[in-house]
């Protein structure tokens, strides 16, 4: 009996405390993950759930401890004055950290059927032997708690804001989340606090985020935690050029792999070169809006310097044969030299009629990143307005971009 009290002396308490705002969050969009769990438990198994941060792995935890507690079976550790004859289940968050000896005597207790363990580990970490054999051993089912899909964010925002939720909200919340569940929620809040995420005749709709501060950035910056110099670098290089080439700029490939290994950037390949992105386009937003202009200028230069820009843009003939060795070329067609991919393809649908608002739902990206995208084209061309985009684009032979329609229904 003391040696069961000791063990819940030592693990921490799973309920830790939850966000202002968490309590607004019904759990919602899990109903197959609360079934296998409710099944388990019901069977005397334990559970250890697997997945990143930020996907819901703690709430699932909780949720799964509520139900435990409704059948008299749960025992809080830090309530325990000594330990019934029955069965008892034991809720372990962040089981990464328990004591090597903390863990082998869970397991031998859940062995002699003593105890049912829930445990939380995070994807990528070790865990203690006798948290890993859990599963095993046949002590444990393994639960993978994958990120959001698109009709479980809708089922949860519409549980959340209780009505409706457009679509293409949907999608763009998802898109910038990449269906974390924790960014996800703090999007949402963040939103509709800034007012882009509003209800239009019973349904809400999004505007795409229009800043990010407050208690966003601090949540995308302890996401990204603490940075080393060369990973805060690249990462203000990622979210500069929203994908990036790790051929171009050599130096990065120890940082890459290190927020590679963390989860913070997914790597890719395009003809067979490596190419980076942050996993959570959010976070690269967030970057970029909080980016002091004098660092993206120097960032900038660097990208130029390492060729991660597009291929050089084709200068038609007839300007050629009119310039002379005298006149250097037009200060717009050698910016479009240095534009990025995404550069370009802001710049084509701006030089139409197509609004900030417009581009960004095309593109699936918040309306801060194509102003900050604009800025960048306007610095790189040394123009001030649509107008003279248009005919920087013409100047050197391209078009506006046509291949896609405008967005239906959206205000400008």
């Amino acid at each position: 009996m003391s040696e069961v009290a000791g063990i819940f002396n030592a693990v921490r308490s799973p309920a830790r405390g939850l966000p202002c705002h968490d309590g607004l969050w019904p759990l919602a969009g899990r109903a197959e993950e609360v079934g296998r769990i409710s099944a388990a438990l019901a069977g005397g198994s334990g559970v250890v759930l697997t997945g990143a941060r930020g996907v819901g792995r703690s709430r699932l935890l909780t949720a799964a401890l509520e139900r435990a507690a409704g059948s008299a079976a749960l025992i809080s550790p830090l309530e325990l004055d000594r330990v019934p004859d029955g069965h008892a289940v034991v809720g372990i968050d962040d089981a990464e950290t328990l004591d090597p000896v903390v863990a082998a005597r869970l397991h031998h207790l859940a062995r002699e059927g003593r105890i049912s363990v829930v445990a939380v580990v995070c994807d990528g970490e070790w865990v203690p032997e006798g948290i890993g054999r859990l599963w095993l051993d046949g002590l444990a089912e393994r639960v993978e708690i994958r990120p959001f899909e698109d009709h479980q964010i809708a089922e949860v925002l519409a549980v959340r804001l209780r009505s409706e939720i457009a679509p293409e909200a949907v999608r763009g919340m998802g898109m910038l989340t990449a269906g974390n569940a924790m960014l996800l929620r703090e999007l949402t809040e963040h939103a509709v606090a800034e007012g882009s995420l509003r209800r239009e005749r019973g349904v809400w709709r999004w505007s795409g985020l229009s800043c990010a501060d407050g208690r966003l950035a601090d949540v995308v910056r302890m996401r990204l935690g603490k940075l080393t110099p060369a990973e805060t670098e690249l990462i203000d290089l990622v979210a500069l050029t929203g994908t990036l080439s790790l051929d171009s700029l050599p130096g990065f490939e120890e940082a890459a792999e290190s927020l590679n290994r963390r989860g913070v950037l997914t790597v890719h390949t395009e003809g067979g070169a490596p190419r980076v992105r942050m996993t959570f386009p959010l976070c690269g937003d967030v970057v970029a809006a909080a980016m002091s202009e004098l660092t993206a200028r120097r960032l900038r230069a660097k990208l130029g310097v390492a060729e991660e820009i597009v291929p050089p843009v084709p200068i038609p003939v007839q300007a050629v044969k009119e310039r002379t060795r005298e006149t250097p070329p037009p200060v717009c067609v050698l910016g479009l030299r240095t534009l990025t991919t995404r550069e370009r393809e802001v710049a084509g649908y701006a030089a139409t009629e197509l609004t900030s608002r417009e581009i960004a739902e095309l593109l699936v990206v918040s309306v801060r990143t194509v102003e900050n995208h604009l800025q960048r084209v306007y610095s790189k061309l040394g123009i001030t307005r649509r107008a003279d985009l248009a005919a920087a684009l013409a100047a050197a032979g391209l078009g506006a971009a046509t291949d896609r329609c405008r967005p239906r229904d959206t205000a400008s």
